[in-house]
């Protein structure tokens, strides 16, 4: 587990999520806003970068949840298709699998255990 406090804060999007699971693996899971450049572009897009080996940790005090690429990057037209994405298939399933929320920026009414 990571030596920093937790930190977690609550409001709206877009949204961040740092994980970690006891086997030594994270995750990192963030969301942005962007101006598409084309009119075939998205403006909200979903990012994760995970590591299941648990080898290399990633640097919290940087503001990696700005990064406009993760390893695996999805796009969406509307905030609410990016935010349901965002908890349902990527933020719940890390809680379900035995993660913990070390970091980031959720929802009020989102569980962080």
């Amino acid at each position: 587990m990571a030596e920093n406090k937790t930190r977690i804060t609550r409001g709206g999007p877009p949204y961040h999520a740092y994980f970690e699971h006891p086997d030594g693996s994270w995750y990192l899971l963030w969301m942005t806003q962007t101006e598409p450049k084309t009119r075939r572009g998205h403006p909200w897009h979903v990012h994760a970068t995970f590591d299941k080996l648990g080898s290399t940790r990633p640097t919290l005090e940087n503001p990696w949840y700005e990064a406009p690429y993760g390893a695996h990057n999805w796009d969406f037209d509307e905030e609410a298709e990016a935010v349901a994405y965002f908890f349902e298939e990527r933020y719940l399933p890390r809680l379900t699998h035995g993660y913990t929320l070390v970091a980031g920026h959720v929802d009020p009414d989102w569980p962080t255990a």
